[in-house]
């Protein structure tokens, strides 16, 4: 599948072979060619990475106290190694670059909306204990900050904002490898006769428009999760994005400019794909040190006799009280007086709840649930303002003026 046509040319007009191969290029270092030495680099990153932040999963699986939060944690933290290890396989088999590229932003989209229902759990850890925060608030909106937008309407409005943002992308990336395999993508090209530029139109609006929502969430919210550190937890994982977007925009600027060019030692390969994708695992290794900091299982561990975190309970309510079904096969272990944490032996009951699309899909549904009482909520909030409204021109308009008589 990953090589549909031997043609050496593209077909339809794209600058691209339908089959990309890493062959020539010269002595880069020693008698190491630039392909041989980019995934040596690459690999040890990579391992480096996976050590790192697969470590990191495995110690919140094994000291699950709080399934609800640190289940959202492993899906933002999984970005990191999923990015890395699909940059290293493009490395290495350079065909399968444009198959892969696009779901490096379906696993975005998935720590993005992670992110954005940890922080409501962090502001309350229930359902019921989210819609009545939310509805005794109001906040300002981006384009009007004078005029205030009711806290429920504004939860819905962000909800939908993010959760676009993964269905979107997943759409992308499926219709990237089929218009690829129909020869009808073409990496190389922004005709609009060819997809890439209207798949890349389409994820970058779908990415501006999550990113916008979570920026204005964290705006509005901060004051209520000083004590998360929240813009530290959203920095840990969607600095990697920022600056992968920022190369791309550089290295276009620098091919346009004619500064990157093949050469006796850099092929096109090398220049179009090897080079981005090497720097991208080179900045991961730092990046996943941020992670160990933003995500440190330290707030959930729990120290002997104690069935709860030290740190970070959220506002009101237990942790044990959650209305999140996608959790269910998460059991407890342990007696009284012992620690209990819920992922399992060895964590297995987390990683199984982590890596099950099932789980994911019902997160996904309980949060709708939670957005459909909200959206409920506002409309009954709404018309019982407009009946008081109504009760009050009526009360101006039809009771007779009070009069006070003197002695």
């Amino acid at each position: 599948m990953l090589s549909p046509r031997e043609a050496a040319a593209g077909s339809y007009g794209c600058p691209l072979p339908d089959r990309i191969e890493n062959t020539g290029g010269g002595p880069f270092v020693g008698n190491l060619s630039f392909y041989h030495f980019n995934i040596i680099i690459s690999g040890a990153c990579t391992g480096t990475v996976l050590f790192l932040t697969l470590g990191l999963m495995g110690r919140h699986a094994t000291h699950m106290s709080n399934p609800d939060e640190q289940l959202k944690i492993m899906r933002i933290i999984n970005m990191i190694p999923s990015y890395q290890i699909l940059s290293f396989v493009s490395i290495g088999l350079p065909n399968s670059y444009i198959y892969l590229q696009g779901f490096t932003e379906v696993f975005q989209g998935v720590a993005l909306y992670a992110f954005l229902m940890l922080l409501c759990d962090f502001l309350a850890p229930t359902d019921q204990g989210k819609v009545e925060f939310f509805s005794s608030l109001e906040t300002k909106r981006q384009w009007q900050p004078k005029k205030k937008r009711n806290g429920l309407a504004f939860l819905s409005l962000t909800w939908w904002s993010v959760v676009q943002y993964p269905i979107v992308t997943w759409v992308a990336a499926v219709a990237q490898v089929l218009t690829q395999l129909l020869h009808k993508y073409c990496l190389g090209s922004t005709a609009p006769h060819f997809a890439h530029v209207w798949l890349t139109a389409a994820t970058s609006l779908s990415t501006s428009v999550a990113v916008n929502a979570i920026l204005q969430f964290y705006m509005n919210m901060k004051e209520h999760m000083k004590a998360h550190h929240p813009m530290t937890k959203l920095l840990a994982f969607k600095l990697a994005v920022g600056l992968v977007i920022l190369e791309k925009i550089l290295f276009l600027i620098l091919e346009g400019v004619g500064v990157l060019h093949a050469s006796n030692t850099l092929t096109y390969v090398d220049i179009m794909m090897g080079l981005p994708e090497l720097i991208i695992c080179v900045q991961m290794v730092p990046l996943s040190f941020l992670l160990l900091y933003a995500y440190r299982t330290k707030p959930y561990e729990l120290l002997p006799g104690e069935d709860r975190p030290r740190e970070y309970q959220a506002l009101g309510g237990s942790d044990h009280d959650h209305d999140d079904d996608s959790n269910d096969t998460l059991i407890a272990e342990g007696s009284r007086g012992q620690q209990r944490y819920h992922g399992g032996w060895m964590g297995l009951h987390a990683w199984a709840a982590y890596l099950s699309p099932l789980s994911l899909l019902m997160a996904v549904i309980s949060g709708h649930r939670l957005i459909s009482r909200a959206r409920a909520l506002h409309k009954v909030q709404m018309e019982q303002a407009r009946k008081a409204q109504e009760w009050g021109r009526y009360q101006t308009r039809y009771d007779p003026p009070t009069t006070t008589e003197g002695a």
